[in-house]
């Protein structure tokens, strides 16, 4: 049975729109058990749940999208996002998936479940495309990035691509160009970094053309240019696809390549455990998506392979 912690508050939606999607889930997925983590303020768990493997979990408190991490977070320990955690690092549950406040998510999850290395800074990394998988990391975990952080995000990065597929990782990092004279000191001090390391393969500048097609599928850059790059390709995609009616072209087609290709929510990899974080503004299918994508990493327990990965590499 793979248990999946849902942290049903700070989506835009609300938790009604999740309770729906673990309905979905547990419909769905026989051997999956539902932990359900609601903030009892806002909140009233049906009593006619339609599934005992949906498990509420009633709570005290919630962290908000729009509130300011400091080091009261640490004290939560009725918040929603704090208990999923624990119960994780305490084996009670497989996977958390949460669509609430990032900073909030990557503090908890660095405090409560633990890095895989002192220094390997936690990133969040997002399968752009599925087959062949190709990745971009980071996506927000992480804005102010010095090189040694790029590095290891490559890192974590390779490990995940060679954990999650047969495929051989080959990283690159998001620059202005692929000329080795282009760039901030940072990005040159982290090429001369990976130029040097015999694993991952590296490839050098990648530019965001090469995101979704060619030879590099790992590609690296600090958290506020991969969550604007993301961030745009999703809006671009919604304003084609509310143009191209005007024009007589049937969007259905292009719909059901981008469902098949897109993969709902990013992985936080260098933690002790699985956590998926969905988007904010999540309905109720790209929820339903996350939770999919949740359950389908806890089931190879994708921590430790990624933590095996590493290991044979000699990184720990």
């Amino acid at each position: 049975m793979i248990r999946v912690a849902i942290d049903a508050m700070g989506g835009d939606l609300g938790p009604r729109i999740a309770f729906q999607a673990t309905e979905n889930i547990v419909a769905a997925f026989a051997d999956v058990e539902a932990h359900f983590y609601y903030d009892r303020r806002e909140f009233a768990f049906p009593e006619d749940s339609p599934s005992s493997r949906i498990i509420p979990v009633a709570c005290h408190d919630s962290v908000s999208c729009m509130e300011t991490v400091d080091r009261s977070l640490f004290k939560r320990k009725e918040s929603t996002i704090y208990r999923s955690l624990v119960d994780m690092s305490e084996a009670k549950t497989d996977v958390v998936v949460t669509f609430g406040n990032t900073a909030a998510m990557v503090a908890l999850a660095r405090h409560i479940v633990g890095l895989l290395m002192p220094k390997l800074y936690p990133a969040l990394i997002r399968e752009m495309r599925p087959n062949p998988l190709r990745c971009l990391v980071d996506l927000g975990a992480n804005v102010h990035c010095p090189a040694e952080m790029l590095n290891g995000f490559a890192l974590l990065g390779a490990s995940y691509v060679e954990a999650r597929s047969d495929s051989v990782a080959n990283v690159a990092l998001l620059n202005v160009g692929v000329e080795t004279s282009k760039g901030s000191s940072v990005i040159k001090e982290c090429y001369k970094r990976l130029s040097e390391q015999s694993w991952p393969k590296f490839s050098g500048f990648a530019e965001g053309f090469e995101l979704f097609s060619g030879e590099k599928n790992v590609i690296v850059c600090d958290g506020m240019v991969g969550n604007a790059v993301l961030k745009a390709s999703e809006g671009l995609f919604v304003f084609l696809l509310s143009q191209l009616p005007k024009h007589s072209v049937d969007t259905s087609a292009i719909e059901r390549l981008v469902q098949a290709e897109s993969r709902h929510g990013a992985c936080l990899v260098g933690i002790k455990g699985n956590l998926v974080k969905g988007h904010g503004r999540s309905d109720l299918g790209a929820m339903v998506g996350a939770i999919e994508y949740g359950i389908n990493i806890a089931r190879t327990n994708l921590y430790k392979k990624i933590e095996a990965k590493l290991t044979q590499q000699g990184v720990l």
